[in-house]
């Protein structure tokens, strides 16, 4: 299969130590870096645009896909061009419409491996935008009203299924090396808001970090419980990126 890899870039030493350091990305067709946009969605919309293969994977610039992914996502694909050929929306991170998550990544910012429920291909309502997979001939794109650099896979799963096509998490590792978050910015209160204006007959609407809501009370309590624990040094300083993933990747996978 041939691949677009794209990403959208504003620090070119996290992307060159993460996603161009990763051993799969020398396998793809075409990587495409877009720089200088304002939002995500403009950025990826303009990499539809451009690509030359219909699968294209946008990954963010701080992961890192170890040797072998594109197999896993290959195998993923196979799977579904027999099961759902009309799937909307691949990624490797999300949640079902109960709540119950599915895939499999190590995240720094957490320190922590996430990992759902062990399935290969499992249906999904939204996945987290750490990696997103989809077909330029599905006719898919992203939503420019959003703005900035959150919940944008959120919004595309959902419109997805507007349209009758399902999205899926897959078990396809990689290493999200990433800083961790104290407080959630305001540029995610912005597009958290836009999220529960644009989908409100949807509501509740789970992701993988956050549920959305009429009230907004989860966003609301996180933020609270988060500043309480902060303040009183409850809470150690979120972890930082790996200054090596691919040496953090051994260790990971080494018996224990």
């Amino acid at each position: 299969m041939k691949w677009s890899l794209v990403s959208a870039v504003n620090n070119d030493e996290a992307l060159k130590s993460c996603l161009l350091s990763s051993p799969d990305a020398a396998s793809v067709a075409e990587i495409i870096l877009q720089r200088g946009f304002s939002s995500a969605a403009s950025a990826y919309n303009a990499a539809i645009q451009k690509a030359r293969c219909d699968l294209l994977v946008f990954a963010h610039q701080d992961v890192y896909l170890p040797g072998g992914w594109f197999s896993s996502v290959e195998k993923a694909v196979e799977l579904l061009s027999a099961k759902d050929p009309n799937w909307g929306i691949l990624g490797v991170w999300g949640v079902s419409s109960t709540g119950s998550r599915a895939g499999f990544l190590y995240c720094t910012g957490l320190g922590a491996t996430l990992e759902g429920n062990r399935a290969d291909v499992s249906e999904v309502l939204t996945l987290d935008e750490v990696v997103l997979i989809l077909r330029r001939s599905s006719g898919l794109s992203f939503d420019e009203k959003l703005p900035g650099f959150h919940m944008y896979g959120a919004d595309i799963c959902l419109a997805a299924r507007s349209k009758g096509m399902k999205c899926y998490a897959i078990r396809a590792f990689c290493i999200h090396n990433t800083n961790g978050y104290r407080m959630l910015p305001l540029a995610f209160w912005r597009a958290y808001l836009f999220m529960r204006k644009k989908w409100k007959s949807e509501l509740p609407v789970p992701t993988s970090c956050i549920l959305i809501s009429f009230w907004c009370w989860p966003m609301l309590r996180w933020n609270i419980v988060r500043g309480i624990n902060l303040l009183i040094g409850r809470d150690a300083p979120p972890a930082g990126p790996a200054p090596d993933p691919g040496r953090l990747h051994g260790v990971l996978v080494s018996p224990k």
